[in-house]
């Protein structure tokens, strides 16, 4: 095996792998998260109404349907529904990039491995990995100030500040629920890197073996 130990191929690549891992684990963590929902005894609707509702919400955020949000049983005020509407395009752009760098990233490993060049991966993705680690970790610290920051960045508006008694469904989340999930979400983001930099040692492993 030939090369440098790095190369703007094989750190290109992974950034590919890395966005798609990204993108794949939020969206499956957003599948999950009606298992996190806080039942609210302030709320006086049924669990079965408040789950059926959430998985309304869930269908709004994640297909590219035309309309507003309509709820059965809780009501919604317009600032609500406007934010929701910019959730649902931060959401939409995600799936964006999970539609496309996931096939990408597949078919760029692919290629790498009919090259055997495939262990040229292993010292970026230890790197991002690492990079990943790190910062993960300081966001979960301090968790409360790096979401309520992250509000003000996404989205240009206060509509996110709800008030639960004209906007019920913000009880369902409260900060313990967006921990939960961020918490999911790093899990699952390092399980499929991991299986990544396991796939990539075994099949570097044969490559050199058959060299």
């Amino acid at each position: 095996m030939t090369g440098r130990l790095t190369n703007p191929r094989a750190i290109l690549i992974t950034l590919v792998c890395i966005v798609s891992v990204l993108s794949l684990a939020l969206f499956i963590t957003l599948n999950v998260s009606p298992w996190v929902i806080v039942h609210s005894r302030a709320i006086q609707v049924s669990w079965v109404a408040i789950n059926a509702d959430y998985r309304r919400l869930l269908v709004y955020l994640e297909l590219p349907l035309p309309g507003q949000l309509k709820l059965a049983h809780l009501p919604l005020t317009a600032a609500a529904r406007s934010h929701f509407a910019d959730v649902k395009l931060d959401l939409l752009l995600n799936e964006l990039l999970m539609v496309t760098s996931t096939p990408v990233a597949w078919l760029s490993l692919r290629k790498e491995k009919r090259r055997q060049q495939l262990w040229q991966l292993l010292t970026p993705l230890m790197w991002g990995m690492s990079l990943l680690a790190v910062t993960l970790v300081l966001v979960l610290v301090d968790f409360p100030s790096v979401f309520i920051s992250s509000h003000y960045w996404l989205f240009s508006g206060m509509n996110w500040v709800m008030n639960p008694q004209t906007d019920p469904i913000i009880l369902l989340m409260p900060l313990s629920f967006f921990t939960k999930l961020f918490m999911i979400w790093t899990g699952l983001v390092f399980f499929f890197l991991t299986i990544l930099w396991g796939y990539l040692r075994f099949a570097s492993g044969l490559a050199k073996f058959r060299l």
